[in-house]
């Protein structure tokens, strides 16, 4: 049995792993409201490192 094996999705998998992880997101952050909160300033660097980094990364092509 191949544990590791190779997959290649198809751009709506993705699409829709992407919503998943997002609603995902959106639910823990209500549930964890108070202690998401109190690191909100680490939640806009990593915010502003993206999309610095992207952004970059387009301006290039």
């Amino acid at each position: 049995m191949k544990i590791f094996k190779k997959h290649t999705f198809e751009w709506w998998e993705v699409s829709f792993l992407k919503i998943g992880l997002g609603s995902l997101g959106v639910l823990l952050g209500l549930y964890f409201r108070e202690a998401l909160m109190s690191v909100m300033w680490l939640w806009w660097a990593i915010l502003i490192v993206t999309v610095f980094y992207f952004g970059g990364r387009m301006l290039k092509e």
